[in-house]
């Protein structure tokens, strides 16, 4: 089980958020903790390292956003909680949140973020994973010479695990995303989780077909379909299902597409 926070500043919100999780899915979370304001959630998530924490963002001490400034890194997933829609596009395109609950929130959406964020708690500490999980993977510092000479005679990235190396054709990846110190390498059809920083994935990959449009994506232009300029949402497509994939993208990200195809 897993343990979580909810950062509130109104006491029926944190007391209505718990009811509501003990109803949709008992005995789910070990603990539940509430915070009243970002300073003390900030306390709470140093003393009790949580999964998940459930945040308010309009707080009249401090914004939501400013939890983020406290730690150097983030290692617990983040839901924002919130009756202010206005705030979508900055929890998602800035901060790349695991969900988003508007206020009131209801069971059906609170299950659909708790399946949601099991599935990432799975793949990120999945040990041995399972046929269609993730697979998770280490990235091999031996032998680059090899490792060179197949990224570029037969376009794949070369990475090992305990018990296997894994070799993935850079035109079958359709995007990566950051995960704490993991990236997910999100191919057309498999997801592997290695334990390197997107920058490193990305100086590895090395071509002009990738941008990052995020500071958490870095995605492979060619599986591209079209960009949301209202939303700034990059649409991406699956050759194999031809299932939109939604990327949120950055003012910055948004002017590096531009520059490609200007």
């Amino acid at each position: 089980m897993y343990t979580a926070i909810i950062i509130d500043d109104e006491y029926h919100a944190q007391e209505g958020l718990k009811r509501l999780i003990h109803h949709a899915l008992p005995n789910f979370f070990s603990q539940i903790l509430v915070a009243d304001s970002v300073n003390s959630g900030v306390e709470l998530i140093r003393e009790f390292s949580p999964d998940l924490v459930f945040l308010d963002i309009n707080m009249p001490n401090e914004y939501g956003f400013k939890l983020f400034d406290y730690f150097d890194q983030i290692n617990f997933e983040v839901v924002f909680t919130t009756a202010h829609s206005n705030y979508v596009m900055e929890a998602v395109n800035q901060w790349g949140c695991l969900g988003y609950i508007m206020k009131p929130v209801s069971v059906q959406d609170l299950k659909i973020i708790l399946n949601r964020f099991e599935q990432v708690y799975a793949q990120k500490n999945t040990a041995t994973p399972k046929e269609n999980n993730p697979t998770i993977i280490e990235d091999l510092d031996e032998n680059k010479e090899i490792k060179s000479s197949l990224k570029t005679e037969s376009g794949m990235l070369l990475f090992s695990s305990v018990n296997e190396i894994s070799f993935i054709k850079i035109k079958d990846i359709i995007f990566c995303k950051a995960a704490d110190n993991y990236c997910e390498i999100n191919t057309t059809s498999k997801v592997y989780i290695i334990s390197k920083p997107l920058k490193e994935v990305e100086k590895a990959i090395g071509l002009n077909s990738f941008a990052r449009v995020h500071r958490s994506y870095l995605v492979n232009l060619n599986y591209s379909k079209r960009m949301d300029k209202r939303s700034n949402t990059l649409i991406l497509t699956n050759d194999l299902d031809n299932n939109e994939i939604l990327i949120p993208v950055t003012a910055s990200g948004l002017k590096v597409l531009m520059n490609a195809v200007s």
